[in-house]
C-alpha cells in the first residue's frame, strides 16, 4: 500500500467524517419502488450518486481538506438531495 493511501480508523470524535458518510449513504440508499426498477427510479439514483461522487471527488482531490471541509460537503450533499424532486409519472406523461 502506498504511504499516501494508508487506511486510518475513525475515532469516535470524527463527527465531520461520520456526517459525510451518512450523507453519502443517504444519497445512495434509494428504495426500489414496488414491482420493479423503473427508468425514472434509475435516473434519480444516478443523479443522487453523481451528487455524492462529486463531493467525494472534491474531498479526495484536496490533500489539505480538513474536518470543516468534510462537514461542508456533507451539508452540500444533503441540500442537493433535498433539491431533487420526483416528478410523478403521470405528470411526465402529460407533458409529452
Amino acid at each position: 500500500m502506498d504511504a499516501g493511501n494508508e487506511w486510518v480508523p475513525l475515532s469516535s470524535g470524527d463527527a465531520a467524517i461520520r456526517r459525510l458518510l451518512t450523507a453519502v449513504h443517504k444519497a445512495l440508499d434509494l428504495p426500489v419502488p414496488a414491482g420493479r426498477r423503473s427508468v425514472a427510479h434509475l435516473r434519480l439514483l444516478e443523479r443522487r450518486s453523481d451528487i455524492a461522487l462529486a463531493s467525494l471527488g472534491r474531498l479526495t482531490g484536496d490533500v489539505s481538506a480538513e474536518a470543516a471541509d468534510f462537514a461542508s460537503e456533507a451539508e452540500h450533499i444533503l441540500h442537493q438531495l433535498a433539491d431533487l424532486t420526483q416528478v410523478p409519472l403521470r405528470a411526465r406523461r402529460q407533458r409529452r
